[in-house]
């Protein structure tokens, strides 16, 4: 049996019936769209979120945006490093050894504008939707992911 005839256009899709076949299908094209959006920043999503999450909480220390975004501090480390050097944030000593992060002027402004492209974004990818179905799906989606495993 040859590939071809799996790629035919009356082919059932073995996989259609799991939620999770479907939520990987959106997350990559979501991802990747606010990929190509972003870059006009030079931003990466990841970084954007840094970046949102310290105008929200200002003060933050890297433990909490490691905790807040469900990332390693190894990982990171090196996104923070990254930001720093291009001058989108700074630290702050708070106690001890702990160092806040805030955002730069410069940073507030490239903040500003991914906020902007993320909500122009979230149109073009979920605009279809009634302002009701969004907080509808995010009432079902956030206890799922946020659970422990």
């Amino acid at each position: 049996m040859s590939s071809e005839s799996l790629a035919t256009p009356d082919a059932v899709d073995a996989l259609d019936g799991f939620l999770g076949y479907h939520l990987r299908r959106l997350s990559l094209a979501v991802m990747t769209d606010l990929t190509e959006a972003l870059a006009v920043l030079g931003l990466k999503p990841t970084a954007a979120a840094i970046l949102l999450n310290l105008h929200a909480n200002p003060e933050m220390t890297q433990s909490d945006l490691c905790k807040a975004l469900g990332i390693l501090r190894a990982n990171m480390t090196p996104l923070i490093a990254a930001l720093q050097r291009d001058g989108l944030i700074t630290r702050a000593p708070v106690d001890g050894r702990s160092q806040a992060l805030r955002l730069s002027p410069s940073g507030l402004r490239v903040c500003r504008q991914a906020r902007s492209i993320m909500k122009t974004h979230e149109e073009r990818m979920f605009g279809s939707l009634t302002p009701s179905a969004r907080r509808r799906m995010l009432e079902l989606l956030r206890p799922l992911w946020q659970r422990p495993l």
